[in-house]
């Protein structure tokens, strides 16, 4: 039997609103479950003093992602760790005193959750859970904030368990905004120039003598130099005060034992140099720096290049 096609359209249009919904309420659901155990898990991880790396596997690996993002773009220092990393023992290099491991569980990671238990209790690492309310709480961690068992068995509504830890992550990124004397929404009595943003990279980026850049007329010599004093970074190219390009420790290693030292810089740069503006947020920045590949952006005032902004500027609180 053939459908009409109008009956078949709003058919289509009834299941989508009604996902939707499902999502909606399920959102409605955990702003409910909210309660003062949230807040003292947001005032315990206000405490950590360096980076706060976020772990998750299967679907919690993109909100591990996703959360580590939004907390480094809004002044949080923050970075999602593989679990790879935890499998290949390098997890162990990366922490530092005063970081914290943030880890993201849907109840069935076993090995891999003794493993990171493992890892942070070896180097001192404060470790601190998002996860379902069944299930017994592993003692090893700081905190534990424990959500509906509803958002992970509910098979009328797929996906919810990790759209509401998604919604979860911006409620912490918010709670420690204010922790910092911040807002992301302005006041009326803000007057508009108050705190209540994400930051800007002319608040973090490298500038004046830590500003890697060379004349035209310059030979590779002095832009390897340049490398190496100020790496990681890119070495920009400037004529009569502008950015015409740039050159970093991936074009040298492309030359290999070809590099001619004492040729001009000009003839080897890329063009053009990755760039953004000024006013740009620190989202944007990491945003780019993972799409260009980049592993430094020149901030320009105006084609000027008055800045340099890397992936570990991003992390500087």
């Amino acid at each position: 039997m053939n459908i009409p096609a109008d009956v078949q359209n709003r058919r289509e249009l009834g299941v989508a609103a009604n996902v939707v919904r499902m999502r909606a309420q399920a959102l409605n659901l955990l702003a409910g479950t909210l309660d003062k155990t949230f807040v003292e898990f947001v005032n315990v991880l206000s405490e950590v003093k360096g980076r706060i790396f976020t772990v998750g596997t299967g679907t919690n690996e993109f909100v591990a992602r996703y959360v580590a993002w939004l907390f480094a773009s809004s002044g949080t220092p923050s970075l999602f760790v593989s679990p790879e990393a935890f499998w290949d023992n390098s997890a162990n290099y990366i922490f530092m005193p005063g970081d914290a491991v943030l880890f993201f569980s849907g109840g069935e990671e076993g090995y891999f959750l003794d493993e990171v238990i493992l890892r942070a209790s070896c180097r001192e690492i404060p470790l601190f859970m998002i996860t379902k309310a069944e299930g017994a709480s592993p003692e090893s961690f700081r905190r534990i904030l424990k959500l509906p068992q509803a958002f992970f068995s509910s098979p009328e509504v797929p996906f919810a368990s990790s759209l509401v830890q998604i919604a979860l992550g911006d409620a912490l990124a918010m709670a420690l905004l204010r922790h910092r004397g911040s807002n992301i929404v302005e006041s009326p009595e803000a007057g508009g120039g108050g705190g209540g943003r994400f930051r800007l990279v002319s608040e973090i980026m490298r500038k004046g003598t830590e500003l890697p850049l060379l004349k035209a007329d310059a030979v590779l010599s002095q832009a390897r130099t340049l490398l190496r004093k100020h790496a990681p970074c890119a070495v920009g190219i400037v004529k009569k005060d502008r950015l015409i390009g740039a050159i970093t420790d991936a074009d040298f290693r492309r030359m290999g034992s070809r590099v001619e030292l004492e040729a001009p810089v000009v003839k080897v740069m890329r063009v053009p140099a990755a760039t953004l503006r000024e006013d740009s947020s620190v989202a944007e920045a990491l945003r780019l720096l993972r799409e260009s590949r980049a592993p430094a952006l020149f901030v320009l005032r105006e084609r000027r290049p008055v800045g340099l902004v890397g992936p570990y500027d991003c992390l500087k609180v």
